[in-house]
């Protein structure tokens, strides 16, 4: 029944954020904003063994590919942000100037927003050419569903933008969440500064909650269709090279998506979920020591937890 925990997973993550209860070693119950949406087993899930907020993994969509906007990209690439960068001017939006392995959409805006978002609760920043072009993508973004959305300029083009939005008939809910002016306000200037400001105020929005972990989608989309073994770490002690909630999944196939951190560690999940779908196993825990005393025999000094769960 897992492979229905991922798509439900999946769908929820589209929503909102999603806390995860775990009750080692199979039994996992899905809840958003307080609310049960699913559960495997039955036990005491005011008082479970692990609670993460999982979120969806940051993915910046930029509209507008300026010097601002090539100072956001390679700022995101440093705390390894995933990017696309969308403007209707090829002399911009160019592999010489965004060469950090960006998705670029070159198309005229007035074609790119008239269709339906094709992306999973981004992070929305809007820094184009044109302040036509900075409402009409605001408006657009509106309609979608994110994670995040700010538009830069001045207090008074904001509320210029604002009150032409409420015109046509957006409220004063609707636009609350929009940041605007963009980015945290530490008297930034130049360009690559005022990237400092935006990317900061994206992970102050994104490390709102305790214990958050990320999940890319694709991989879900791939574990909610597949068979085989999802390897996930639930406890974590010292330095082990990935946080709690970091997951991998090994398909009956042999294909492997996600990571727990490469390495060892990851060489010996993947082993034992192999080993697990040959003998038809279900789940399990185990502990890795990462000393040079530990059976791994490495020298992280660290301690994890693997819960091995099959899916199905």
């Amino acid at each position: 029944m897992r492979n229905t925990l991922y798509s439900t997973l999946y769908s929820l993550l589209k929503k909102g954020d999603v806390e995860r209860r775990t009750i080692f070693p199979d039994k996992v119950a899905l809840y958003q904003k307080g609310e049960e949406k699913y559960k495997e087993g039955d036990g005491d899930w005011e008082n479970p063994d692990l609670i993460e907020n999982i979120k969806p993994e940051p993915h910046l969509v930029i509209f507008g590919a300026g010097h601002v906007s090539k100072a956001i990209a390679e700022m995101a690439q440093i705390v390894e942000m995933k990017v696309t960068v969308i403007d209707e001017r090829e002399e911009v939006l160019n592999r010489d100037r965004f060469n950090h392995g960006e998705e670029l959409i070159l198309e005229p805006y007035t074609s790119f927003l008239k269709k339906e978002s094709p992306f999973f609760r981004p992070y929305y920043i809007i820094v184009t050419h044109g302040h036509a072009y900075d409402r009409a993508c605001l408006e657009w973004c509106l309609k979608s569903n994110y994670a995040y959305l700010g538009m830069i300029g001045s207090k008074g083009k904001v509320a210029t933008t604002f009150s032409l939005l409420k015109e046509n008939g957006f409220t004063d809910e609707d636009l609350k969440n929009v940041h605007a002016p963009i980015g945290l306000p530490i008297g930034a200037v130049t360009p690559e500064e005022i990237a400092v400001s935006i990317i900061s105020e994206i992970i102050s929005v994104f490390r709102t909650t305790k214990n958050t972990i990320t999940l890319d989608p694709s991989y879900l989309n791939k574990a909610m269709k597949d068979q085989g073994i999802s390897g996930r770490i639930v406890e974590k002690r010292g330095s082990a090279p990935r946080a709690v909630g970091s997951e991998i999944f090994i398909s009956s196939f042999g294909e492997v998506y996600g990571t727990v951190g490469g390495g060892r560690v990851e060489k010996e999940t993947i082993e034992e979920a192999r080993r697990m779908l040959s003998k038809g196993e279900d789940s399990k825990l185990i502990h890795y020591n990462l000393s040079s005393k530990g059976d791994l025999n490495m020298i992280c000094g660290g301690d994890v937890s693997m819960l091995f769960s099959k899916v199905e």
